[in-house]
């Protein structure tokens, strides 16, 4: 699991129901409206990230894709920050 992940709060490190720490994501879609697939407009249409156990198929965290943008955003500009700091040393 990603750091930048595992440090939100609220994301757990290891399963809660279980105790593994054999965890993954996977995204997915879902609608906002109840419009059948096919006439979706994209503003009736939303991602999501979930974090599950691989071992007890526990769901431990559901991430709007808008939050998982912020913490990819924060990562990529603390990266970007050290790696200029690294160069003018």
């Amino acid at each position: 699991m990603s750091s930048s992940f595992s440090s939100l709060a609220g994301v757990p490190a290891k399963c809660t129901d279980c105790g593994s720490i054999d965890l993954s994501w996977s995204a997915s879609i879902m609608t906002t409206s109840g419009v059948q697939d096919g006439r979706l407009r994209l503003s009736e249409v939303q991602s999501q990230f979930v974090l599950g156990c691989n071992f007890c198929s526990e769901t431990l965290a559901v991430l709007s894709g808008d939050r998982v943008a912020d913490v990819m955003t924060a990562a990529h500009i603390s990266a970007h920050q050290e790696c200029h700091a690294g160069v003018s040393e």
